[in-house]
């Protein structure tokens, strides 16, 4: 496929309505839509890391609640001015909330109901299957995504979402990027996919569904949640490179680009540079991932500079990491590029004392 084609999904990071809608636009033969938070306060999941704090002690804090209310009003006004102009989609990561009876389950789905008619959307991004049968029946002609949230890893799974759910578009899970003949059964039996391609963890992580799980309950999992072993971690995450989406062309109807926690310009800067095929960016510019955002925070930001997008060795694409104690080759990639002096800080275990 040219790479010009492809189409993306692309997400609303509480910015500048005005600016963003229009550099959207610029862009909107690529887009299949725009992803955006609701603007409920109680319906923020994932970018609730933007206002809560580290360990959620900063809630209700002056400053925390001015930053939550501005990102609110931007996306209400994005999602206003950009009605009958670009596609938009919410993401609602039902897992979020607690639903003591069936009762209140079925209030939320109306809720729900309500602000897409509010905002006029196009559909919504579930992770909740019973939320989905719900907002199905109340919303037939409503367009349903799951969220890579959802874990659909067999036919079966996604054959009820869209028999129950009129579920139109599958997102599988971060992982399932490294098990591609499964993408290859899924599109063969029918099914729309759109795959994460600029975010994912660690390739193998043995707590990758309790990590999602800990943060959907709002636990602060933080560094305890990842189980990285060393400096070669930054290379073994489950995410596409720009020169790697020609070989998931055949079988990816939509690639996704996470951001709605980004600053500025970083959702436009990664669409371009997967449509330009970019292969001098350095990596941490682009790629999001827990291994990333801790190389950034602990290592000199020249350092991780000379980490770019050229040297991540193209075997990734099909390693499911089973030699790397013979291999050794990220290892011996990021040991040339990085410092010795930072290579301890890749390692995040917890300590066991005997």
């Amino acid at each position: 496929m040219n790479p010009k084609r492809r189409i993306y999904s692309l997400p609303y990071n509480g910015t500048n309505p005005e600016w963003f809608l229009q550099e959207a636009e610029k862009r909107k033969q690529n887009i299949d839509h725009v992803y955006c938070e609701l603007p409920n306060e109680e319906m923020l999941s994932h970018v609730r890391f933007l206002f809560d704090g580290k360990d959620g002690s900063n809630v209700n804090a002056a400053d925390t609640e001015h930053k939550r209310a501005l990102y609110m009003i931007n996306c209400a006004e994005f999602l206003r001015i950009s009605y009958g102009r670009i596609r938009c989609i919410c993401p609602v990561n039902a897992l979020y909330y607690q639903f003591n009876s069936e009762e209140e389950l079925k209030q939320f789905a109306i809720t729900l109901a309500q602000q897409v008619n509010r905002y006029r959307l196009e559909g919504l991004i579930l992770s909740d299957y019973r939320i989905a049968v719900l907002l199905h029946a109340l919303l037939p002609e409503l367009e349903i995504h799951t969220s890579c949230n959802g874990y659909q890893w067999n036919l079966r799974q996604m054959e009820i979402w869209r028999e129950q759910c009129g579920a139109q578009v599958f997102n599988p899970p971060r992982e399932i990027l490294r098990t591609p003949t499964k993408l290859k059964e899924m599109h063969a039996a029918g099914f729309r996919l759109k795959c994460l391609i600029n975010e994912g963890c660690l390739m193998g992580c043995p707590n990758s569904m309790c990590h999602n799980l800990s943060i959907a309950l709002r636990c602060y999992a933080g560094f305890l949640s990842c189980c990285q072993n060393g400096i070669a971690d930054l290379f073994r995450s489950n995410w596409i490179l720009p020169r790697w989406q020609k070989h998931f062309d055949e079988y990816v109807d939509i690639y996704k680009i996470a951001g709605r926690n980004s600053e500025g310009d970083y959702p436009f800067k990664a669409m371009d540079a997967y449509l330009t095929e970019n292969n001098d960016m350095a990596l941490t510019d682009l790629m999001i991932s827990g291994t990333v955002s801790f190389a950034r925070r602990m290592t000199p930001p020249e350092a991780m500079q000379k980490v770019t997008l050229d040297k991540v060795p193209d075997k990734l694409l099909t390693c499911e990491c089973k030699d790397c104690a013979k291999c050794k080759l990220c290892e011996s990639i990021l040991q040339s590029l990085v410092p010795e002096a930072y290579w301890e800080r890749f390692r995040f275990k917890v300590k066991v004392t005997k």
